[in-house]
């Protein structure tokens, strides 16, 4: 019996794990820092999820002004986790060119000019933003144009007995929400279906 909870338990895990392994993570994109304060700086950032479950975050600036104001030398950046909660700090900037880790999910970055580079939390002034823009280069799929050998493009009825085919309709915005909110209702049914087996094992075990 305990055998047949364990593999009913392994087999809807990795089903979960097949409904979100195409999704893009909300975490991974790009960020452009843009100044808040009307100075020349600015930063680009990308952030990638790796096997780890950790994102790793290079990122690049130029124009930044040493000393950021007087007796202030420490530009720090800060992430906004997606969940809520206190800001995440990264590390600092140092000459404008470094890479973060972080395994906690954020929705955008964010830059102090701190008199302390060791701070914890923020508390000088904010002078860069940027919100984290979703990587659309992996999310839509392109369909090359079909061409004849000398590089001319097929149009509709040129060979004869060409069969007509129906017109794909493109799936709008609240659809493709529709089939995204369907599919993590699965995955979390999955979840719960499989902790009750899981509890039921532990129960039968210790009894």
């Amino acid at each position: 019996m305990k055998k047949v909870f364990l593999f009913l338990f392994l087999e809807i895990s990795f089903t979960g794990l097949l409904v979100f392994a195409g999704k893009t993570l909300a975490s991974e994109g790009t960020i452009e820092l843009e100044s808040v304060t009307g100075a020349p700086y600015r930063c680009f950032a990308a952030s990638i999820r790796m096997q780890n479950l950790e994102y790793r975050i290079p990122m690049t600036c130029i124009n930044l002004i040493y000393p950021a104001d007087e007796n202030i030398f420490n530009y720090i950046l800060w992430a906004t986790p997606s969940a809520g909660g206190n800001p995440l700090k990264l590390g600092a900037l140092g000459l404008g060119r470094g890479e973060y880790k972080t395994k906690t999910s954020f929705s955008s970055l964010f830059v102090t000019t701190e008199s302390n580079k060791d701070t914890k939390t923020p508390s000088g002034r904010v002078v860069m933003r940027g919100d984290i823009d979703e990587i659309t280069f992996l999310k839509e799929a392109t369909t090359p144009t079909p061409e004849t050998e000398a590089g001319e493009e097929i149009t509709a009825g040129e060979e004869e007995g060409q069969i007509e085919e129906a017109p794909t309709q493109e799936l709008t915005t609240r659809q493709k929400l529709g089939i995204a909110l369907r599919r993590a209702g699965i995955a979390a049914l999955f979840a719960l279906v499989a902790l009750i087996g899981l509890i039921f094992v532990i129960t039968r075990s210790r009894g």
